[in-house]
């Protein structure tokens, strides 16, 4: 009896033992990297026909395991099953295509994935995804009566030290009273390269108002019977031999532009520049009535016109000369008559950045000695010794968007933002960043397909309580350089945007929807982001930032914040037929636009970089080293930094060499590889 009772427990023993190493073998095997559309956990894809995907993973050392057959089971919000794919024997664990019900619009989806191995035994896993708005009609038939806002005409933005690509018009009248016959506009005044030996490459350092490119109307020669009027074009303080009395190109203007019977009469003139590279009219923007002449070249494919950089001749080289400041030069004893002075984008629909009146009250120059506002003129007198006038035109600030709303006090069950811009927007809610991602919406071609983003803020939401929800745009790829080529300059549009929905989906089964309207949201142009761009840098002025101090709080005072605008891309966008340089017509339209959910994953943090080395170069020029050419932006502290004191931050992707030939550049970053590009941050 002993022994049948031994043999039992042996037999249980090892019937045990061997469960257990069968149990732990299978449990050795599980799933992971549970996607949908290559992603885990997406929240909001427009997919209709989303794709899943899975891995099986070992946990031993074992080799051999393999998916023999899947079961995909999909389930709504409510738990209703809408696709069971079956078993289906495939050793395929990627791009299975949902094959059930109709999806429906924001709304969570779990899913189960069952896999059988070579033993056909089981192991399952779960996820999840949530849809999108999944309707991509451009006339926004899914965002609940949301429209595109932004600022008004006057809230454009110019920052005129980094502008290198726009359109100038501005009107001349040479006096006749004081027998005037000279009078020059000036652009370019001031460039913070110039007043810096150490950043430039022309060895030049000069003071204020010492470096400025001077547009003349001479009239001096109409004193002759047969004699013509001159255009000299002055370039000073850009390289050493410039000069300020010697003209670096002077050109003979038509009589049938000038002439006895008009030199006194008001002129209007149209400066074009891209990169360096000029063109200037008269009177009119027909070929007759251009006055500057095109250099003479052996290159085919440069750019044509008039090139003023010392550097080299246009998009391949460091840019010279950019707007900067403007102003007007008048000799001693004469007196002229400026009006009218507009700066435009380049690219159509070139709408005004810039426009000068010469009004007496708020006028660039009108309180400026040896300046008189008269009859929305600045008459500007040459007094004894000649009068030389530059000021800074650039206006406004990256665009800020802010509204309010109160919640209902009742729990919530999730609420979702969905939102887009015309340029690239960072959201905040109750004064805190929404998301940890970068440059949203992503490049996309804008006119085809224009993403939106899906967040995720139920935790940010308070029931019952006033909320503030904010946005912060720049140009990013929709307007702005965005190339090296300066026709690219605002290649879709010249105006940022937004575009949003909040929904907040209390418990009860109700719904708040906050949509970006011009009815609920005010706009600031004053912030301490001046303008911010992918090529030319960023430029900051920390003593704005107690002005927006909690801006996007519902506590925040937006008095001097003003009703935002409704943005349409008419008369906004690059819309329309245009010529190419071939002369072929080509079109551009939004006809085929798609509003589409996010697409992949967009630019985030993903390490963190400390310099291997620093080094200072020159007294007070410090090169960090990065080690590794990327993308990214610097995080620096400056605890002693005085109020208003500049900060100049360069970037490039190496050092000059050191190498005889590079001279009192060795050290130095290297500006001259990345061409036009700006790269400077203020």
């Amino acid at each position: 009896m002993k022994n049948q009772q031994l043999y039992l427990k042996k037999a249980i023993l090892f019937f045990s033992l061997l469960t257990t190493f069968y149990t732990g073998m299978y449990a050795r095997v599980s799933l992971d990297r549970l996607q949908v559309d290559y992603q885990t956990t997406p929240l909001g894809i427009d997919e209709e026909k989303p794709q899943f995907s899975w891995q099986m993973v070992a946990e031993d050392a074992g080799r051999g395991y393999t998916q023999t057959a899947y079961q995909i089971v999909v389930r709504d919000e409510t738990g209703s099953e809408v696709w069971d794919s079956g078993k289906n024997t495939s050793n395929i664990s990627l791009g299975i295509e949902y094959n059930g019900t109709s999806l429906q619009p924001t709304t969570r989806y779990t899913w189960q994935v069952t896999v059988w191995d070579q033993d056909l035994q089981t192991v399952s896993a779960e996820s999840w995804f949530e849809t999108g708005l999944m309707d991509p009609d451009p006339n926004l038939s899914a965002w609940s009566g949301a429209t595109w806002i932004g600022g008004s005409d006057e809230d454009q933005v110019l920052y005129a030290h980094a502008l290198g690509v726009y359109k100038l018009e501005y009107e001349l009248a040479i006096d006749p009273v004081s027998k005037a016959n000279r009078a020059a506009f000036l652009i370019g005044g001031n460039d913070r390269r110039l007043m810096d030996k150490d950043l430039n490459l022309q060895g030049v350092e000069v003071g204020k108002d010492e470096s400025y490119i001077a547009l003349e109307l001479d009239i001096t020669g109409l004193e002759k019977e047969d004699g013509r009027a001159r255009f000299n074009i002055y370039r000073v303080g850009y390289a050493p031999g410039d000069r300020a009395d010697k003209p670096l190109v002077s050109a003979e203007i038509s009589p049938e532009l000038i002439n006895q019977l008009n030199k006194y009469n008001r002129h209007r003139f149209y400066v074009d520049c891209i990169f360096g590279i000029f063109h200037i009219y008269l009177n009119g923007r027909e070929a007759k009535n251009k006055i500057s002449p095109d250099d003479k070249t052996s290159n085919g494919f440069a750019a044509r016109g008039l090139n003023l950089n010392p550097v080299g001749r246009g998009h391949d080289y460091i840019n010279f000369p950019i707007l900067d400041d403007i102003g007007f030069r008048v000799p001693a004893g004469q007196k002229a008559r400026f009006s009218d002075i507009t700066i435009k984008h380049a690219r159509f629909p070139s709408n005004p950045i810039y426009r000068d009146h010469a009004n007496s009250t708020d006028g660039l120059f009108s309180d400026i000695q040896g300046v008189a506002v008269s009859e929305n003129d600045y008459v500007i007198d040459g007094g004894e010794n000649g009068r030389l006038i530059l000021r800074d035109p650039s206006r406004n600030a990256a665009p800020m968007l802010r509204t309010e709303f109160a919640t209902h006090n009742k729990a919530v069950k999730k609420a979702r933002l969905y939102v887009t811009a015309r340029g690239i927007y960072e959201m905040y809610l109750n004064g805190e960043r929404v998301g940890k991602d970068y440059f949203n919406p992503g490049l996309t071609q804008y006119n085809k397909h224009h993403m939106y983003q899906t967040y995720d803020v139920t935790n940010r939401i308070t029931p019952g309580q006033e909320q503030a929800l904010g946005a912060w745009l720049s140009e990013g790829w929709w307007s702005g350089n965005i190339t090296y080529e300066g026709a690219n300059w605002n290649y879709f549009g010249d105006r940022q945007s937004l575009l949003c929905k909040l929904v907040i989906t209390y418990e009860d089964g109700n719904t708040q929807v906050i949509t970006s309207n011009p009815q609920h949201w005010k706009y600031f142009n004053d912030g301490p982001i001046r303008y911010g761009s992918f090529f030319q840098g960023e430029f900051y002025d920390a003593t704005k930032e107690q002005a927006i101090q909690g801006w996007s709080l519902a506590t925040y005072n937006d008095k001097g914040w003003t009703e935002a605008v409704a943005v349409p891309l008419e008369g906004n966008a690059y819309m329309g037929a245009f010529s190419g340089r071939n002369g072929q017509i080509t079109e551009f339209n939004y006809d085929d636009q798609q509003i589409i959910a996010q697409i992949g994953r967009n630019a985030s943090i993903v390490k963190t970089l400390t310099a291997r080395s620093v080094e200072e170069v020159r007294p007070g020029v410090f090169v960090y080293d990065m080690g590794q050419n990327m993308v990214g932006f610097p995080r620096i502290q400056l605890p002693n930094g005085p109020k208003g004191q500049l900060i100049t931050l360069r970037y490039a992707e190496m050092k000059y060499p050191d190498l005889p030939e590079y001279g009192d550049n060795v050290g130095m970053v290297m500006m001259e590889n990345i061409r036009s590009a700006f790269t400077h941050d203020f």
